[in-house]
């Protein structure tokens, strides 16, 4: 087949469309960044109204992917960007791909400089990628040369509470309730002996009944201290739980591992760290969680310490171990919580100690 003659004026042709195609590309990008800043704005500012519902923060990403047709990570992830630039709209020379990398620096100053450099060398997202990875490389390098930081940190006492005034629509009929954290609150047995407020309980469970509420005395930094299962692992340092009070009570919360900062997950350092913690907790598995309310946060974000047991620590004294929820013998000590609160692994640390993550 011959091959046509192209006419005088084809190259002009080609290099007009090239041009026009490459704005067009340019501008979508840049039109996704804006339109995402504006989407995490509106999400930002929801539940900013409604930051009263302690759960409903967690639970709007998922309806959200549902009925807007995106997946929750990218929903969340736009409201990172916008709180990593709430004042303005980004830059208009940047991409929401460009954004995507720049939202896991968490210093301001670092970032409007890479910000700068990016425009000034006229990088793409590639080329974004290669930096921030290098020099993450480079990071890890002079960290091996560094002392690993030790966190300080309470193991906390299981079933024990403060004594504290009923919320208003009760304290008429019930004085005096257990304060259980999360804003819940436990009515006391009708047959406890006279407490009065600020007074601290344990209790005594048998056959999964209160049996006796004692008095202590306790530090108030060992509170708020709770076996809880694994639900879901997020990432290198966050974790969705659901707390087991022992009582008529449930509730399902996400946390923050305190006092430690993970890589994000696009990046391959942070699905690391998230490998890490599922290969010593997984979904069920029994852990203790000393909690934190986080004062800086505006959304009642809780910060824990997280206490597990290695699923190879077995007792093998079989006649005298004690049977797990199913009768079986032989069983796990990662059944008895209060062997956990006092013994497990501190997984915080461990995250600091394998360089999977930094102190915060």
């Amino acid at each position: 087949m011959l091959k046509p003659s192209i006419p005088n004026g084809y190259r002009n042709l080609v290099s007009k469309i090239s041009s026009e195609l490459d704005d067009l590309d340019a501008f979508i990008r840049r039109r996704t960044a804006e339109g995402y800043w504006r989407i995490g704005k509106y999400i930002h500012d929801h539940l900013l109204a409604h930051k009263g519902r302690a759960d409903y923060g967690e639970s709007i990403y998922p309806l959200l992917a549902k009925d807007v047709g995106r997946d929750a990570s990218t929903l969340q992830r736009i409201v990172q960007f916008y709180r990593a630039y709430p004042i303005v709209a980004p830059a208009r020379q940047l991409t929401w791909g460009h954004y995507r990398s720049l939202i896991t620096i968490k210093d301001k100053d670092t970032r409007r400089k890479l910000e700068k450099e990016i425009i000034r060398k006229n990088w793409n997202t590639k080329d974004l990628r290669a930096y921030l990875s290098h020099k993450r490389e480079l990071t890890a390098a002079e960290d091996d040369d560094k002392p690993i930081s030790q966190l300080k940190f309470t193991r906390g006492r299981l079933h024990t509470y403060q004594i504290v005034k009923a919320n208003p629509a009760l304290v008429e009929k019930i004085p005096l309730v257990l304060d259980l954290g999360f804003r819940l609150q436990q009515a006391l047995p009708s047959d406890v002996p006279r407490l009065k407020e600020e007074d601290i309980v344990e209790l005594v469970f048998k056959g999964g009944r209160i049996s006796e509420v004692q008095k202590v005395v306790v530090a108030k930094d060992e509170l708020f201290t709770y076996q809880a299962h694994v639900d879901k692992i997020i990432d290198g340092d966050t974790l969705l739980t659901s707390f087991d009070f022992n009582l008529e009570t449930s509730i399902s919360q996400k946390l923050r591992l305190r006092g430690i900062d993970c890589p994000e997950m696009d990046t391959e350092e942070g699905k690391k760290a998230k490998r890490f913690v599922e290969a010593r907790v997984k979904g069920g598995d029994l852990i203790i969680v000393k909690t934190y309310k986080d004062r800086s946060d505006k959304f009642d974000r809780y910060l824990a310490d997280v206490f597990y047991l290695p699923l190879n620590n077995i007792r093998e004294d079989k006649r005298n171990a004690p049977r797990d929820p199913k009768g079986r013998v032989g069983v796990t000590t990662e059944w008895d919580p209060a062997f956990v609160a006092s013994e497990g692994k501190y997984l915080n640390q461990e995250l600091l100690d394998e360089r999977l993550a930094v102190k915060y």
